[in-house]
């Protein structure tokens, strides 16, 4: 019995002493998805800052102090995970993906954080939510999808271009775009831009190589941008490989494009018989109306359908294929895809060929390099849009008169005469004048990571965002409108650099358990240039020969040059103690060339808190709630978005003096220029419950933009027009609501929510000078945009003449100066999205809603086709209910030629008349898919088969009275003949090998 006594002392005696010593444990970390090993994992002593991190195989090797017995294991994308040691000397884990982690997991500014930790505004939109949505541009992604985020559509041509505006329109004369950054590329100033139509210059990304999208709303979040962030930004990341077996993807897709509420326009019966009726009503004689427009009362008055002509139903493709994968040490992502859009009207065309590569090599464990490279070319058939132009399509085309033949009996096109559209036959110029852009850019960027301890590493960047555009404009000589010269020819060539680097050290380090440290310091260089040289060329012997080495005259020629330089110093520290409370501060000094000798630096900065409550002990009792969080932010960001010399005092070409050129002062300077800046407060509550059934995110925010970029004028007797300074005041001013829900989930059967809205006020709280009104367009308490005009009262039944109110609010036939008044807004107060998701088994169905409330919009369309009869061209079938008799009740005046009868205003004259509600809810996207079974699938060779049907566009619910309420824009408040979005429907399918 003593010699076990005696045994079992001295084993428990040397196992004292092992471990009271330092022990080595080794092992290896694997993912549970595929058994293969994690590299870069991190393995932490317990209660200690020892760490490691593993090879490229997964493997590790630490040193476990005395008195320590717990490892954790940790990786982004899977759960962390504690292995008591004991006496253990190999420990293999194999980690289990988190997928609230992964769905979490946003990008922020120079680096990357779990949604848990963020403190400022930021919303994210994942790649596979606009997966295989034929669109040409990743911002149109984000229209009614993010909250705080409004986006509309400029035109409805291909490829077109569109308004972003983050929580307001802070800025008077300066930019309001946001910032855009690809993988690290900041695209502010560069991209492609064509003057034969428009072109969207972030249509060279594919959409379907996209990853995320995160939008950075508040200063907190945006901040570590400084003199960019004003206007917030937007962060795209492109998709990366993985490591394992090379997957392969092919989607196809086509479909068709069709014109959505097109006017309806008058026969010639129907304009001849209210253009006599104009002619008689003004004392002229009938019979000069019948010349011109035909006899109403003649039954064989041919009609000829220009609208008709104009209008198609277009065909869409889109092809994708990429493919992906990698092994230990080096990851892959290669893609390329092809787009044609045929547009609505005739001619009207979009090509977009991309590839893409992104590869990253991790030649050591503590190495890494990336390289993302893309390269696109774009084509654009444009058509003249945006205007009351006589060669546009979209003005000109309705108001052709139905009883001109379009074409001769030898299918020739026909004479159009002088007296109305300046004698321009409008399907032969969208036929014959070529309008063309041809875009080749590469956004692409290579970045050196370096791992000098597990908790600090330095990385440095290099992008670039190149672009060249050359634009063609053709007029040949067999439009009458350019014969008599002979036609013209019109090039350019539009170069732009754009490049950016930074240098940045990252460290993040937990003490003791609690408290986890984290921050960045760096510094970033910018630089933009741009080149643009045109000519035009006249006379040209045949229609075929187009480039001006055949022209006959040299008629002009044009170029310019810019540039820009910007340079910062950045930081950010955040600290986090238990999972439970944040705390986040960033300041950025930046110098831009685009501002004055004494005000090139500029300082910003932002502090943001948060507060979890759900993890506080006094929580731990209430089971239906996952997370519960208060955060709060303020910062202030800038603005430098003005042109490149506006500081400067300049000199400009005035022509000749005694036969040499001559120059003179163009421009007054201002030393003092610098930035605007957008001062933002945030208080956000975000909240799961549920089991993740329910997650809701509030944010309450106010922006008040200060020493705006102001062009202010100047006495006449100094030479100049006006001077910019910095003066001024704008307040934004809203609620962000995000709510998503899983509604049921019954056996195979899933119905889930996505909601956002955003209410907002914009206010002008001061301008220069202690003014408190510019003229009509600014008016210190209104928004920055509204109308101001004369207020219409409707058609008197007593006469058909239109009514007016006076500056007492009396009706009146006569209005001037003393009759405007402020009517409303042309800002939206609200909009938002809804999306449904519905599924059973392999079927799923999203049905997604867009809009937006509260603003006025113009339609100065009706000038042309709603002029009661007194114009040239054709009109509006909703103008044959014209006032003809006393006591006709009637929304449509009495005709009279030429415009104004006597005594009254000319029945043109620009009043609420011309303005209705610009909010509108559309029906954005309907989507029916059919995944088939992967076990059906990989019989065929598959890993996965999934068939679409999809619509865009189906249906606008709206009180405006135009086309398209959405083409109206943010700035503009007016639609002219404007290019409206189409109706899309099309078929296609997603292939996995």
């Amino acid at each position: 019995m003593r010699k076990v006594l005696l045994l079992g002392l001295m084993l428990f005696l040397s196992s004292a002493v092992a471990f009271a010593q330092d022990r080595v444990i080794t092992g290896t970390v694997t993912s549970v998805e595929d058994n293969m090993g994690v590299p870069g994992a991190t393995v932490l002593v317990k209660g200690t800052t020892i760490g490691t991190a593993t090879d490229l195989d997964g493997k590790y090797s630490i040193s476990v102090p005395a008195g320590s017995n717990v490892l954790v294991f940790t990786f982004v994308g899977l759960t962390s995970q504690e292995v008591t040691i004991g006496n253990q000397t190999t420990i293999n884990v194999a980690l289990q993906p988190d997928v609230q982690s992964l769905s979490e997991f946003v990008i922020t500014s120079y680096g990357d954080q779990s949604k848990r930790e963020i403190t400022g505004a930021i919303s994210s939109v994942k790649g596979e939510v606009f997966a295989n949505l034929p669109m040409q541009s990743f911002d149109r992604a984000m229209q009614g999808r993010i909250a705080g985020v409004q986006v509309t559509s400029t035109t409805g041509q291909p490829g077109g271009a569109l308004n972003v505006r983050i929580r307001g329109v802070g800025s008077v004369n300066a930019g309001n775009d946001p910032l855009y950054i690809v993988d690290g590329v900041q695209l502010g100033g560069g991209g492609s831009t064509s003057t034969q139509g428009s072109q969207n210059p972030l249509a060279s990304i594919n959409p379907n190589d996209i990853e995320s999208i995160e939008v950075l709303k508040d200063a907190a979040a945006a901040s570590i941008y400084g003199a960019q962030a004003a206007n917030g930004v937007v962060l795209i990341t492109t998709k990366k490989g993985k490591k394992g077996a090379t997957q392969t993807k092919v989607s196809i897709q086509e479909g068709i494009v069709q014109p959505l509420n097109l006017y309806e326009v008058m026969n010639a019966t129907q304009l001849a018989g209210i253009k006599r009726d104009a002619f008689i009503n003004a004392g002229l004689n009938p019979a000069n109306a019948i010349a011109a427009y035909g006899d109403p009362e003649n039954p064989s008055l041919e009609s000829y359908d220009w609208v008709d002509e104009l209008y198609r139903d277009a065909r869409l493709s889109v092809y994708d294929l990429s493919m992906s994968g990698g092994d230990e040490k080096t990851s892959f992502y290669v893609s390329g895809a092809y787009t044609r859009q045929e547009g609505q009207i005739i001619q009207s065309q979009y090509e977009r060929l991309t590839g893409r590569l992104n590869i990253t090599h991790r030649p050591s464990t503590k190495f890494t390099i990336a390289a993302n490279l893309s390269l696109a070319t774009q084509v654009t058939n444009g058509t003249i849009a945006d205007g009351n132009f006589v060669n546009g399509p979209f003005s000109a085309g309705f108001t052709m008169r139905p009883n001109q033949p379009i074409y001769n009996e030898d299918g020739t096109f026909a004479p159009y005469p002088s007296a109305h559209n300046f004698g321009y036959n409008i399907v032969q110029g969208v036929y014959q004048e070529i309008r063309k852009g041809v875009a080749v850019q590469t956004v692409s960027n290579l970045q050196l990571n370096y791992q000098i301890t597990p908790w600090l590493s330095w990385t440095s960047y290099f992008g670039v965002d190149f672009s060249d555009t050359r634009d063609q404009n053709n007029r040949p000589s067999t439009i009458p409108a350019f014969s008599s010269y002979g036609g013209s020819s019109f090039f350019q060539d539009d170069r732009r650099l754009n490049y950016n680097t930074n240098h940045n050290f990252n460290f993040s380090k937990k003490f003791n358990d609690v408290h986890t440290v984290s921050g960045i310091a760096g510094f970033e260089y910018k630089g933009f240039q741009a080149e643009i040289i045109n000519a035009t060329g006249r006379g040209f012997a045949d229609p075929s020969l187009v480039y001006l080495q055949n022209a006959a005259t040299p008629f002009a020629i044009g170029g310019s040059f810019t540039e820009y330089k910007r340079a910062g110093f950045f930081g950010q520290v955040k600290y986090d103690y238990d999972d439970r409370y944040t705390a986040d501060f960033t300041v950025r000094r930046d110098g831009h060339s685009r501002f004055g000798e004494q005000n090139k630096w500029g300082t910003f900065g932002a502090a943001s808190v948060g507060w979890r409550i759900s993890s506080e002990g006094f929580m731990q009792d209430i089971t239906w709630l996952d997370n519960l969080r208060l955060r709060a932010s303020y910062g202030i960001t800038g603005n430098s978005e003005i042109a490149n010399f506006a500081s400067r005092t300049l000199v400009g070409n005035t022509g000749q003096y005694l036969g040499s050129g001559a120059l003179s002062l163009s421009q007054l300077g201002n030393d003092l220029l610098t930035w605007e800046e957008a001062e933002t407060i945030n208080i956000g509550l975000d909240a799961t419950v549920f089991n993740g059934r329910i997650i809701a995110t509030v944010d309450f925010w106010r922006k008040n933009s200060s020493s705006l970029l102001f062009d202010t004028p100047l006495p006449t007797d100094s030479g100049f027009g006006s001077i910019t300074r910095n003066t001024g005041l704008v307040r934004n001013q809203g609620v962000d609501i995000d709510l998503q829900t899983v509604n049921i989930v019954a056996g195979k059967f899933q119905w889930s929510t996505g909601f956002n809205i955003t209410f907002l006020e914009n206010e002008l709280l001061e301008l220069y000078d202690g003014l408190d009104r510019i003229g009509n367009t600014l008016i210190v308490g209104k928004p920055i945009q509204f109308w101001y005009t004369h207020q219409y009262l409707g058609v008197n039944p007593a006469n058909g003449r239109a009514l007016y109110a006076d500056a007492d609010n009396n009706p009146t036939y006569i209005v001037g100066e003393s009759t405007l008044r402020y009517i409303g807004s042309g800002l939206p107060t609200s909009y938002g999205g809804l999306s449904n998701s519905f599924s059973y088994g392999p079927v799923s169905l999203e049905v997604f809603f867009q809009g937006q409330f509260g603003n006025l919009a113009g339609n100065q369309d009706q000038f042309n086709l709603e002029n009661w009869g007194s114009g040239t061209g054709n009109l509006r079938t909703n103008q044959l209910n014209y006032w003809k008799a006393p006591g006709d009740i009637t929304t449509v005046g009495m005709p009279y030629e030429g415009g104004q009868a006597p005594g009254t205003s000319a029945i043109n004259t620009f009043s609420t008349r011309f303005l209705s509600d610009g909010g509108y809810i559309r029906l954005k996207q309907v989507t029916l898919n059919y995944t088939l079974p992967s076990a059906a699938a990989s019989k065929i060779g598959m890993k996965g088969l999934t068939a679409f049907v999809q619509g865009l566009n189906l249906a606008t619910f709206t009180n405006y009275v135009g086309q398209d309420p959405e083409v109206v824009g943010i700035s503009n408040l007016v639609s002219i003949g404007r290019y409206p979005n189409p109706r899309q429907f099309s078929a296609g399918v997603n292939l996995t090998f």
